[in-house]
């Protein structure tokens, strides 16, 4: 039966190429465009996600000050979610969670999947705080605290 069926399969003419239109246009003007147009949405995509990179690389940059203002705001930002999601949940239900009960577990889900869609869009606001704190964090924690080159050394 094997052979048969792989025979089959193999000796099937290839399927012709689809063609047909990105963008439905009435206009001959716009219907050249419609691939560039595709094209300039994918190049325009990628832009978007490495704007967040190339915020976290001037954290980098920006050396131990940008790393500890950076994870201050990440700390404060779960700190503070956390009591706020389960005060909203209670806040819904006029209950605190019940981890056994599937019921409660499938509210939480949802809190939890919509709260996560939140943080993901308030990353750029976390690293623009960052950034603006780093030179405040330099001179009064790195500078303050850190040690310095003669005490290495002796």
């Amino acid at each position: 039966m094997q052979s048969t069926c792989s025979s089959l399969c193999h000796n099937r003419p290839p399927l012709p190429p689809l063609s047909f239109p990105l963008v439905a246009s009435d206009d001959d003007s716009s219907a050249d465009n419609s691939a560039d147009g595709v094209a300039a949405e994918a190049q325009s995509a990628p832009e978007e996600l490495s704007e967040s990179k190339q915020l976290l690389k001037k954290i980098k940059d920006s050396g131990p000050a940008g790393f500890v203002s950076y994870a201050a705001w990440e700390m404060a930002f779960w700190a503070v979610s956390v009591p706020v999601c389960v005060g909203g949940y209670y806040e819904l239900t006029g209950h605190w969670p019940d981890f056994l009960n599937k019921e409660d577990m499938a509210k939480l889900g949802g809190e939890a999947f919509a709260f996560v869609n939140f943080a993901r869009f308030a990353v750029p606001l976390r690293i623009g705080l960052a950034l603006g704190t780093t030179p405040w964090v330099q001179a009064n924690i790195i500078v303050r605290f850190g040690k310095k080159d003669d005490e290495v050394s002796q």
